[in-house]
């Protein structure tokens, strides 16, 4: 499974929902993924938040495998809680290489909980990727493979 943040957004818009991504943040995330899917990653389904910026993430992640669908779910929105998604995600099909993109601080208390380090609190930059190998939905049922994020120069 692989968990990933949103790309680069603008700080403005008439509400957080609406923010989209900047021409940087697409750049990156399409880049990124460009790499992995080179690097012999593959994706299956995608679910997205329904906000502006993570879906439009999903779409570069699409762009970067030759197209793909993908869906929204309210449990992905930034303030959601990471039980509920698990509860959610529980009842879903079993879904090998699912990509999952959300925002801050959901993606960092969801990786934190699969892992069973509630206090750990990964740090993911705009547009990172964290691999899961996910045994169940729940507390302590996942180990952390790897994260990313995109180049950035200093």
């Amino acid at each position: 499974m692989y968990l990933c943040r949103h790309g680069e957004a603008v700080a403005k818009a008439p509400t957080d929902a609406e923010r989209p991504l900047t021409e940087r943040g697409r750049a990156e995330v399409l880049s990124l993924w460009q790499t992995l899917r080179e690097e012999g990653v593959s994706v299956g389904r995608m679910v997205a938040s329904p906000y502006r910026r993570a879906q439009q993430t999903a779409l570069c992640i699409a762009q970067a495998f030759g197209g793909m669908e993908q869906e929204s779910c309210g449990y992905l929105v930034p303030e959601a809680q990471p039980e509920r998604f698990l509860e959610w995600l529980m009842l879903q099909p079993e879904q090998e290489n699912l990509v999952l993109v959300s925002h801050m601080p959901l993606v960092s208390l969801l990786t934190a909980t699969w892992i069973g380090e509630p206090c750990s609190r990964p740090a993911f930059r705009v547009g990172s990727v964290a691999a899961l190998d996910v045994d169940v939905a729940a507390a302590n049922g996942a180990r952390l493979l790897w994260l990313r994020g995109p180049e950035r120069p200093c």
